[in-house]
C-alpha cells in the first residue's frame, strides 16, 4: 500500500521534464531524445508492473498452499480414526469392569459364605497343635524346629517330639555302650579325665536337666572360691560403671581374671574331688560330664561351658555375658526406683535401699544371684513378694530405660529386645514385669529376651573383629605391635590391662609383661582365636 501511494502522490515518476523540452516538429528529434522517450515509456510499465505484483501479494497474503492443507486434513481424519478406536476400547474396558466388579462381588459373598463354614467346622473339630510352640522346649530354636519339622505330618512331628523328650534335646541317639573307656593321664588330657587307661568307667547317661545344674553348680563354686559372691558383683558393678574405671590399673575384667589364675578344667577336677571325696566317682563324673557336653552340644550354655573347659573359647566370654545381663538387671532397678519417686516416702526409702544399699532384701537377691552366675528360678520369683511386687514397669518407661542404657545400639536393636521381652512374658499388658526376663527354666534355659541380648553381644563382637579383619588386611603374620596398632585404631578408648588380655589370649602367652618372646601368628588363626575372645569396644 505505502508503494502504491507513492506512485499515486508522485506523478513526476511517470513523466519526464525532458518530455516538455522536445518540440513538436519531429524532424528535428535526434537519437538522444528517442532514447529518453522509450525509456520514459518502459518505466511507465515497470511501475505497472509493480503495482500489480503488490495487488497480488495483498490479495494472497493469508492463502494456505494446497500441499500444506492436504497433510491437515490426513493428519485430521487419522486423529479422528484413533479417537474413534480410543472410544470404543474405553466403552469396552467400562463394560469389562463392570464384569469384574461384579464378579467380586460373587467372590466376597462365596468367602464369606465359606469363611461362615469354616468357623462352623473350627468349633465343631478338634483343633490343630500350634507346633512353632514346640521351638521354645527344645534346643537349637525355631531354626532347629524348622529343620527338624520340614516335610513332616502331624504324627512324625509328635514323634520327632517324643524322642527329643526322651534323649533330653541331645544331638545324636543315647550311646548304648555301658562304660567309658579312660583315655590316659597325660598331661594333654583334661585334668578331671586323667586316669589310667585300663580303667572303665560306668556311664550314667546324664540328661539335659541334670547337664545344665552340674555346669550351673560347677560356675556358682568358681565364683565362691574367689570371694563371697554378693559383695564381689557389687563391687565389680560399681567399679565397672565409674569413670575411673577406664584410667584405673585394675579394671574389673582384670580383677576377675587375677582373681581366676586356675583354668576352669583344673576347678571341675577340684570342685568334683571336694563334691564326692573320691577320685574314682570324680573321675567318672567327668567322663559323664565330657559326654554329655558333646552330646548336648546344640545347647548354647552347654557348648560354650565345653570350650571354655577345653581351651577353645575365653572364660571372660562367659563372665562379660553375665555380667552384662547383671549390669541391664541393674539399671532397670535403679529406673524403676526413678520412676517411682513420686510414690509415698516409705516406698520410696525402701526402693532407695534397693539400688543403693548391698544389704536390702531385693538387693542382695539380684546381686547374688546374677554374681554366681544363675539367675531368677519361677519357684522363687512366686514365692519373693519383694520380687514380685517391686520389678514391674509401662511399655514406655521399659522401652525408655533400654534406650538410655544402650545409648550405642540401633533403634531396630532396641525394637528386636523390647519385643522379645514381649514375647517372653506372653501377654499384651501396659506393664511389664521385668524380673520374669531374668529366670530361667528347669533346665537353665534362658528366655527370649537373654538370649536375644547375648546375640546382639556376638554380633558386635563380630562387627569389631571384623573392622579389625580389615586393618590387619595384607599382613601373612601379624606380630603383636601390628595386632596393638589394629585394636587401638578400631578401639581408641580400651586401656592397658584389657589390651594385655587380648594379645594374652590371641598369642597364647601366660603373661604378657613376662620376658618371654611373642611369635607373629597367622591372620586366620589370630581372627579365630580373637572371636572366641571376650573382646568388645569400650
Amino acid at each position: 500500500m505505502t508503494t502504491r501511494t507513492n506512485l499515486n502522490n508522485n506523478p513526476s515518476l511517470y513523466t519526464d521534464h525532458y518530455l516538455s523540452e522536445i518540440d513538436d516538429d519531429l524532424t528535428s528529434l535526434t537519437d538522444f531524445d528517442l532514447l529518453k522517450f522509450q525509456l520514459i515509456r518502459q518505466r511507465k510499465t515497470l511501475f505497472s508492473f509493480i503495482e500489480l505484483l503488490i495487488k497480488t501479494e495483498l490479495s494472497y497474503e493469508n492463502i494456505v498452499l494446497r500441499i500444506d492443507y492436504e497433510n491437515l486434513l490426513n493428519k485430521q481424519n487419522q486423529l479422528n480414526k484413533e479417537y474413534n478406536l480410543l472410544k470404543n476400547e474405553y466403552q469396552h474396558l467400562g463394560q469389562t469392569c463392570l464384569y469384574l466388579i461384579n464378579k467380586t462381588h460373587d467372590l466376597i459373598d462365596e468367602r464369606n459364605k465359606y469363611y461362615t463354614e469354616w468357623q462352623t467346622n473350627k468349633s465343631l473339630l478338634t483343633p490343630r497343635p500350634d507346633w512353632d510352640k514346640v521351638s521354645n522346649v527344645i534346643d537349637g530354636g525355631i531354626e532347629r524346629w524348622k529343620i527338624l519339622s520340614n516335610g513332616k505330618s502331624s504324627e512324625h512331628l509328635v514323634d520327632i517330639l517324643i524322642k527329643e523328650i526322651i534323649n533330653g534335646n541331645q544331638i545324636e541317639p543315647i550311646n548304648e555302650q555301658d562304660y567309658f573307656d579312660a583315655i590316659g593321664d597325660d598331661l594333654s588330657v583334661l585334668p578331671f579325665l586323667r586316669i589310667p587307661k585300663n580303667i572303665r568307667l560306668f556311664n550314667r547317661r546324664m540328661r539335659r536337666r541334670t547337664t545344665g545344674l552340674l555346669i550351673k553348680e560347677i560356675w556358682t563354686d568358681k565364683i565362691r572360691d574367689t570371694e563371697d559372691r554378693s559383695l564381689q558383683n557389687l563391687s565389680r558393678t560399681k567399679e565397672y560403671n565409674s569413670p575411673e574405671s577406664l584410667s584405673s590399673p585394675h579394671s574389673s575384667s582384670d580383677n576377675n581374671a587375677n582373681q581366676n589364675n586356675k583354668t576352669l578344667a583344673n576347678h571341675v577336677a577340684a570342685y568334683f574331688n571336694k563334691k564326692f571325696n573320691s577320685h574314682m566317682i570324680a573321675i567318672e563324673m567327668g567322663y559323664n560330664l565330657s559326654d554329655a557336653c558333646q552330646r548336648y552340644r546344640n545347647s548354647e550354655r552347654i557348648n560354650l561351658f565345653w570350650g571354655i573347659i577345653t581351651g577353645q573359647i575365653e572364660e571372660m566370654v562367659y563372665h562379660h555375658q553375665m555380667k552384662s545381663i547383671s549390669q541391664l538387671l541393674q539399671h532397670l532397678i535403679k529406673m524403676k526406683k526413678l520412676f517411682s519417686t513420686q510414690q509415698e516416702p516409705l516406698s520410696t526409702r525402701a526402693r532407695r535401699a534397693i539400688v543403693s544399699e548391698p544389704n536390702s532384701p531385693l538387693s542382695v537377691i539380684a546381686n547374688r544371684r546374677l554374681s554366681a552366675l544363675s539367675l531368677f528360678s519361677v519357684k522363687e520369683h512366686q514365692e519373693s513378694t519383694v520380687l514380685h511386687n517391686e520389678f514391674v514397669m509401662t511399655n514406655e518407661q521399659f522401652f525408655e530405660s533400654l534406650k538410655l542404657f544402650y545409648s550405642n545400639k540401633t533403634s531396630l536393636q532396641i525394637d528386636e529386645l523390647f519385643q522379645s521381652a514381649k514375647h517372653d512374658l506372653q501377654y499384651s499388658n501396659e506393664l511389664i514385669e521385668f524380673s520374669l526376663l531374668f529366670m530361667e527354666d528347669d533346665e537353665t534355659r534362658f528366655g527370649e529376651f537373654l538370649s536375644t541380648l547375648i546375640k546382639q553381644i556376638n554380633q558386635e563382637k563380630s562387627s569389631y573383629v571384623e573392622q579389625i579383619k580389615q586393618i590387619l588386611l595384607g599382613y601373612p603374620l601379624i606380630t603383636v605391635s601390628q595386632f596393638c596398632r589394629a585394636i587401638y585404631m578400631t578401639d581408641p578408648n580400651i586401656n592397658q590391662n584389657e589390651l594385655h588380655r587380648y594379645i594374652e589370649w590371641v598369642f597364647s602367652i601366660k603373661n604378657f609383661h613376662s620376658s618371654q618372646q611373642i611369635k607373629p601368628l597367622d591372620l586366620e588363626d589370630l581372627l579365630r582365636r580373637l572371636e572366641n575372645c571376650a573382646c568388645f569396644k569400650h
